[in-house]
């Protein structure tokens, strides 16, 4: 068994800058999002609140007069429609991908290109195509619906749920499929019975991946939430002149992500570094 090797004080140092980096900004929010609103005007800007308050989450799931003196709204929806059209368009997607990356790697089909020409549609910001998307999703009539986000978020993030499921699936010896087909298996149940199961690694990495991309996912939400139905990135837009609700609201969208992701965790640390080995 080798002996772990131990970091030197440069590396030591390199690994502390680097938590610092990613954990400040989270320690920020966590800290503002129990500060009273005119704790956020002081100078000098305060790290720690002088005078902690949970007021600030409670008007998140409750109606509350802004600082301008207008009634606001709860943004409790804003979760549950967040999790609703998040957990929908991923399943979508990683199931539509799934097909699609098995018809690439296994069957090559429409030539070399095809991966590409699926890859363009993605490379467009979603600020470009948010206006067009919104005004045909109009015209269909599906505007003040769950429908319209799903379907969009599906088809936004499908070129790279592809992309990521066909590396994870180039990396399984095709040799097991034909085993299975010899011994009586279809083609299409050697996909699913044979490979599936030897990428779930992937499939779990690929899933958070998207899910986190739909969750956080604001100019199309923006463009096509209608009413009620606004995602937090939607909901966070509109409560610009009530930072503190913003702050609580902001801490609430990371538990879900968190929750997944211990859930996933088995998977993930096989399923980002799959494609790195060869056969």
């Amino acid at each position: 068994m080798e002996r772990q090797r131990k970091l030197n004080p440069g590396q030591r140092l390199a690994l502390l800058a680097a938590l610092v980096f990613a954990l400040l900004p989270l320690f920020w929010l966590l800290s503002t999002s129990f500060k009273p609103l005119f704790e956020f005007y002081l100078h000098p800007i305060q790290w720690l609140p002088n005078l902690p308050t949970l007021e600030n989450y409670r008007n998140v799931f409750y109606p509350y007069i802004d600082p301008a003196g207008f009634p606001q709204s709860s943004s409790w929806r804003s979760i549950f429609t967040s999790g609703v059209i998040a957990a929908s368009a991923t399943c979508l997607s990683v199931g539509v991908s799934l097909m699609a990356a098995f018809g690439i790697s296994r069957h090559r089909a429409g030539g070399r290109r095809t991966l590409l020409f699926i890859l363009s549609f993605r490379a467009a910001p979603p600020m470009v195509i948010a206006i067009p998307v919104a005004a045909v999703v109009s015209t269909i009539g599906l505007n003040d619906d769950f429908s319209s986000l799903i379907l969009v978020y599906a088809a936004y993030t499908a070129p790279i749920a592809t992309l990521m499921l066909k590396s994870f699936i180039d990396q399984v010896p095709v040799e097991l499929e034909e085993a299975a087909m010899m011994d009586g298996m279809s083609r299409w149940q050697s996909h699913f019975f044979v490979t599936t199961p030897l990428i779930r690694s992937g499939l779990a990495a690929t899933f958070l991946f998207i899910f986190i991309l739909c969750w956080g996912e604001g100019a199309l939400a923006l463009a096509l939430s209608a009413g009620q139905w606004v995602t937090i990135p939607a909901q966070l837009v509109n409560k610009v002149f009530s930072p503190h609700v913003q702050s609580a609201l902001a801490v609430l969208a990371l538990p879900p992500l968190l929750i997944l992701g211990y859930f996933l965790q088995p998977n993930l640390s096989r399923g980002f570094t799959f494609g790195a080995i060869k056969n």
